[in-house]
């Protein structure tokens, strides 16, 4: 069981040094249309893969047989992932009183950040794991009460109206009447990447993978690289329409894109090692401790983008690192993992 899954580690381990790249702008001095395209597109494709694994080891062992052990193993998740934003939401508090505060404080803050914590993340990179939690509820009850097919269709129809709401925000903004509803919509939400619209069909995915056989390695790889290209096509012509934002980040080909591309890594067998372990617990320590770091190298050095890269993930890996090394010494450490 354990060769099989080697490679997912290893990717992870990838993605979280791409969601740095997202924080960082590591090329931007090099070349600023690169560092566009290597963000919207190489980068975009972390997240999504998180949460498709994510979806893929909780629902491999899902028993249809026995749903009070499928309840009791997403309590478990669900416990251990608020465990972990809550103590991530602790130690950015600083961070997060700052940014409030710098430019004057307002009461109605407190309720942003209630907002925030619940819906969008206590910090802004920490949204992914309120937002895997929600989209795993959904999957799960969905996926429980419906089947398979049902909740892939769900999971896609909310992804397409999340993706309508990200991607064409400036029109919607532009268009009398409807600018009062979406304004009202970004005011409760903020934003569509979320685990309402964007988790639930990565996660779904995730399911689909668990539940089917796996595509052949060849047809896999072809499948990625035929949507990748697809997906590169989509993000030039939103630069080109002047659409093409942080937020802009739900595109339609990632969804072909990731699900070839962890079918192509789960037909891939690695002799399994304990290194892959440690690769597992340091992408989610480099993952939410990165912002920690990031913020200060920018600040010290705004137009040394490269060199702040390699700075942050220096010392996010060391930080991981320690917290890997040393957990069994002191085990409150670990509650971060």
């Amino acid at each position: 069981m354990k060769r099989q899954y080697a490679s997912i580690d290893i990717a992870r381990y990838v993605s979280a040094l791409l969601v740095v790249c997202i924080h960082t702008f590591p090329f931007l001095e090099i070349s600023e249309t690169f560092n566009t395209y290597f963000i919207h597109t190489v980068c975009r494709l972390a997240v999504p893969f998180f949460f498709t694994t994510s979806g893929f080891f909780f629902f491999r062992n899902y028993d249809s047989e026995n749903e009070d052990l499928n309840e009791t193993r997403l309590k478990k998740a669900l416990i251990r992932l608020f465990r972990i934003y809550l103590i991530w939401t602790i130690i950015y508090l600083p961070y997060t009183i700052f940014d409030y505060t710098h430019t004057g404080f307002h009461i109605k803050y407190l309720f942003t950040y209630v907002r925030d914590f619940f819906l969008n993340g206590s910090y802004y990179h920490l949204w992914f794991l309120p937002a895997l939690m929600l989209a795993d509820v959904i999957v799960y009850c969905l996926y429980k009460k419906k089947g398979l097919n049902f909740t892939l269709l769900i999971t896609l129809i909310l992804y397409f109206v999340g993706y309508l709401i990200n991607v064409y925000t400036p029109i919607w903004e532009s268009i009398p009447g409807v600018s009062f509803f979406f304004g009202f919509f970004t005011k409760t939400l903020s934003t569509a990447r979320n685990g309402i619209f964007f988790g639930p069909m990565f996660i779904a995915i995730g399911l689909l993978l668990s539940r089917t056989r796996r595509l052949p390695k060849k047809v896999s790889l072809i499948g990625f690289l035929i949507s990748f290209v697809l997906f590169f096509a989509e993000v030039s012509l939103y630069r080109h329409f002047g659409i093409l934002r942080d937020l802009t980040s739900m595109y339609i080909c990632l969804i072909p894109a990731i699900y070839f591309l962890v079918n192509y890594l789960l037909k891939i067998n690695i002799p399994y090692r304990k290194m892959f372990t440690i690769l597992r617990h340091d992408s989610l320590m480099i993952y939410t401790s990165h912002i920690l770091f990031a913020k200060i190298f920018l600040a010290l050095m705004p137009h040394a983008h490269l060199v702040v890269y390699f700075l942050t993930l220096a010392c996010a890996q060391c930080l991981a690192g320690f917290v890997t090394r040393y957990q069994d010494q002191y085990p409150i450490l670990k509650k971060l993992l």
